[in-house]
């Protein structure tokens, strides 16, 4: 009874560590998800769990522009990864506002670098005549023929300027006012 229950476990054991040893392709990892960053991308990575492991460290969902300037924005490094192979020579992305119902914002198109991919890897600016609101929620979605096949988040933060420009605007009017009753 002892030996048969010592088997199982060493048998369980095994079958556990067999499939940690499986590694997962990126394209699985990530299927239907987009990874934004402000960097580039690396060409290649040394590995699958490279990969995955880089992706899953660069992914943001908080954007911020820096100056006060009208031209300004942020340049965005996109990958989006699909579920399965698409056989297409554009891809359209499209950036709605959701924080207040779902409003679409910008539609742009996205050109693969091979015909038949799971990943996808661009770059998008994210400028303030496009999104002049801070403090707003956007869902960026890439599609094939209307179909959805890739989605994220992300949100524009106000920057720290702007912030502290605010900030010692709300002070000023404070110290100033006067309540009347």
């Amino acid at each position: 009874m002892v030996r048969a229950r010592s088997s199982w476990w060493l048998l369980f054991i095994l079958l556990l560590s067999a499939a940690g040893a499986h590694a997962r392709n990126p394209a699985d990892a990530f299927k239907g998800r987009i990874v934004l960053s402000t960097k580039p991308f690396p060409a290649r990575f040394s590995s699958d769990a490279r990969f995955i492991s880089h992706m899953k460290s660069v992914d943001t969902k908080h954007f911020a522009f820096a100056g006060t300037e009208e031209e300004e924005g942020v340049n965005v490094e996109f990958m989006a990864f699909f579920a399965r192979p698409y056989t297409a020579t554009e891809f359209t992305g499209t950036i709605y506002d959701t924080t207040e119902g779902q409003r679409m914002v910008t539609s742009f198109p996205v050109y693969p670098n091979q015909r038949e991919t799971r990943i996808l890897a661009s770059f998008m600016k994210l400028d303030k005549a496009s999104f002049p609101d801070e403090d707003r929620q956007y869902l960026f979605v890439i599609t094939h023929n209307t179909r959805v096949i890739a989605e994220t988040k992300f949100v524009i933060k106000e920057s720290p300027q702007h912030r502290a420009d605010r900030q010692a605007e709300e002070r000023a009017l404070r110290k100033g006012s006067v309540v009347n009753f």
